[in-house]
Parts: C-alpha cells; structure tokens; sequence
C-alpha cells in the first residue's frame, strides 16, 4: 500500500512539471516594450479662430446706497416716536421728540439777556439824554455850594484853632471835609463835559461786543431748542429704531438708523483678467434671483488697487423704485466682454502643470507636445494668445494619458476610427 502511495506522488510530480515546462516564459521587458508602443485612443478638434467675447458672472451682495446714523445732539427724555420700523421718511421729518425743560428755560433767558444788551447798546449811541444834562448840571450847582460852605467852615475853623478855641483835630476834620466836597464837585463837572461829548468809541465797542455775545449766547439756545425734535437727515427707511418713549438719551445717542434703498449698490470683485472689461458709467446686466428679477446697473465705481485677497473691487448702482429688493440679497453681475477674432481650443484641452501650460497635438499619428500661453476663457473654450498658429489637431480626449511621442489613434465621437497620420 504504501509503494502505492509512492507511486501515485511521482505521476502528480511528473505531470505538474510537463505542464509547467510547456508554459511560454513571459519576457517582462519586451511587454513593457509592446505597451509602449501600443496607440493610445484619442479624440480632437483643429484650433481654430473664432468670435470670442468673454462671459462673465460675479457674485455680489446688495447694500444700501445710503445708510445714516441718527443721533440726538442734546440730552432728554424720549417724550414722543414719531416713526416706526420700516417707515419711509424725508429728510427733515421728526423722529422723536425729547422733553428739556431746561433747554426751554435757557432760551428764555438768553432772548431776555440779548433784549438788555440791545437797549444798552442803543442808549451808548444815543449818548446822553438832555434830562440827564439837566440833573447833573443841578447836581454841580448843589456842590458848588456845598463846597463854599466847606471852604468858608475850614476858614473859621483855622482861626479858631490858631486862637486855641478848637483843637487840631477838628481843624483836619474841616479838612478833609473841604478836600471831598471839592472833589465832588471836580467829578461831576468832568461828568458833564463827557455826557456833553457824547459816547466814546471805547464804549460802544464795548456795548457791541456784549450784544454780539448775548445774541450767540440766543443762537446757541435756540439750537439746543430745536435739538429737542431730532429730525432725519435724509430720504429714506428707517431700518432701526432702539428706543423706547420714557428712556433718557444723552448726547450723541443713538436714535435710529435711516436707509436710502430707492438706489441700492451692489459691490462685487474681479480678478486681474476681468477688472479690465469694467469702466465707471457702463451698464451691466444683474440678476436677484431670491425676487426673480433682472435689472439694468450702472458702474459706479473700478477701483485701481487690488484687496488682500488680489480682487478689484467694483460697485454698481441699480434702481429699487418699488422697494422689492433688500439689503442683504444675493446678486448676480451678467456681463459679456467685446466680441473679436481669436484662436480658441476646447477648455479640456489645456492642460496645466508647474505653473506650464500645455496642449497635445497630433502630427504623424503620434503625440506633440506644445507650450501655450492662454488669455481669457468663457467656460467652455480657451483663448489661445501663443504656442499654435490654427489648423493644428488638438487632442480634446485621452490627453491626461498621453506623454511626448506616444503612439496614438484618432478615434471621432462617433466611435469610428480614423487612420493615423
């Protein structure tokens, strides 16, 4: 049983070697070599030159042509709101009202100042009145007496004092008496002979000076008056309104928030090959698609220096007369550049690597590589700037698997194979 066993091991030993040595011995490096050799299937199109205007699409956001803070320029308590949200207002309408008394009191007593400084302005130019001639000269004649009397009680008083009949002390006291009543009568003489002269220059710019102050003083209480009513500075929707009746505000507070929308901006950016097919005062084409509405822009504004991000910033203007668009919505910039003859291959075509664009084109059945250098493109074709002259077949399928002087076959859409070269 076992030489059995033997044998049957040698006969499976035997046949699995005759099998093994009929097998052909693959050479690996002539496979290598048959694969390369093999034609890749490829489909193309011939360069050509063509009408080529670059289309356009950007995305931009809507804003407000206008969107003003409103302030209140004086402190109180809110008494009255005149608006509400999304009130359309005019420039000038009130806003709210703020209760000052105080304010109202100062105005008060501003006007009554300037009203004082006004009548002593006016009687400084009048100069005199002649009543007032009248009194003073009276009032010197009374003094005039008064001094006789001093002087003639100052020469008895000396007799006396040289008789020893007074003292030394009421011999000075006479005086001294005599001494004032001559000055009195000095002053008031001078009195006259300037109230006969009129005001001097000095004094009516002095009383001028104090009307024009009492009458910044009255301007200036006006206006914090009228500040009580605080109005909107311009045309427009009031988008926000964080007060409430009852609150006290001070200076500089917050009142609301008016937006124009009857104009809305739409600002959007493009690259360094599109900032060139804008220009300020061309008209644009723009999409809203959240309000399915197509409308006319204007561009308002290209600016010549690129963001952090190397866009050109853009604005447009469109007209909003019905108010259905919306700061915040979506807008879509359609735009077409100028149509003009230019040599165009398929997107697909190009292919880009280490900063090196590139296309294959087909001569003798095997595969060309060329250097292009590409402008614009619309989506769907590539404007072709160096690299081909046009006619050339550029392979628009299998490119991605081709390298310089690979075999290939030119296979066209509809399956059919073309004879190379």
């Amino acid at each position: 049983m076992r030489s059995s066993k033997v044998k049957g091991i040698a006969a499976a030993v035997m046949i699995f070697g005759l099998i093994t040595g009929c097998a052909p011995q693959q050479n690996h490096s002539g496979a290598r070599f048959s694969q390369s050799q093999r034609a890749v299937p490829v489909e193309v199109k011939k360069a050509s030159r063509e009408e080529f205007g670059l289309t356009l699409s950007l995305s931009g956001r809507l804003e407000a042509s206008q969107q003003v803070a409103v302030t209140s320029k004086t402190a109180g308590r809110i008494k009255q709101i005149h608006v509400n949200m999304g009130d359309q207002v005019k420039a000038g309408q009130p806003i709210v009202t703020l209760d000052g008394e105080e304010a109202r009191i100062q105005l008060q007593r501003s006007q009554a100042s300037l009203l004082a400084a006004q009548a002593r302005y006016m009687e400084a130019k009048a100069g005199t009145p002649a009543e007032s001639l009248v009194q003073t000269q009276n009032s010197i004649a009374d003094l005039q007496n008064k001094y006789e009397a001093a002087k003639k009680d100052l020469e008895r008083t000396e007799t006396l004092y040289k008789e020893g009949a007074v003292s030394i002390a009421e011999w000075e006291k006479a005086k001294a008496a005599l001494i004032s009543a001559s000055t009195n009568l000095e002053n008031q003489k001078q009195k006259l002979q300037l109230d006969k002269k009129g005001p001097t220059q000095t004094s009516l710019d002095a009383a001028a000076a104090q009307w024009k102050q009492a009458e910044a003083d009255y301007a200036l209480a006006q206006l914090n008056a009228a500040n009580l009513i605080v109005k909107a500075p311009i045309d427009g929707v009031i988008g926000s309104l964080p007060v409430t009746v009852g609150a006290n505000v001070s200076s500089n507070t917050d009142i609301a928030q008016i937006i124009n929308i009857a104009t809305m901006k739409v600002k959007t950016q493009a690259t360094e090959s599109q900032i060139g097919l804008f220009q300020n005062g061309q008209t644009v084409s723009i999409k809203i698609p959240s309000i399915n509405l197509t409308t006319a822009g204007k561009v308002s504004s290209v600016s010549p220096l690129a963001d952090s991000t190397k866009s050109y910033p853009i604005e447009m203007d469109i007209p909003n007369p019905d108010l259905r668009v919306k700061v915040g919505m979506i807008a879509s910039v359609e735009m077409t550049g100028k149509p003009h003859q230019a040599l165009v291959v398929p997107r697909e075509a190009v292919i880009s690597r280490d900063k090196q664009n590139y296309v294959y084109v087909v001569e003798a059945g095997k595969a060309k590589q060329v250097n292009v250098k590409v402008g614009e493109s619309d989506g769907e074709r590539v404007e072709i700037l160096e690299g081909l002259t046009g006619g050339e077949e550029v392979v628009v399928k299998g490119q991605n698997t081709l390298v310089a002087g690979s075999a290939v076959v030119i296979i066209d859409p509809n399956g059919q194979t073309q004879p190379k070269g």
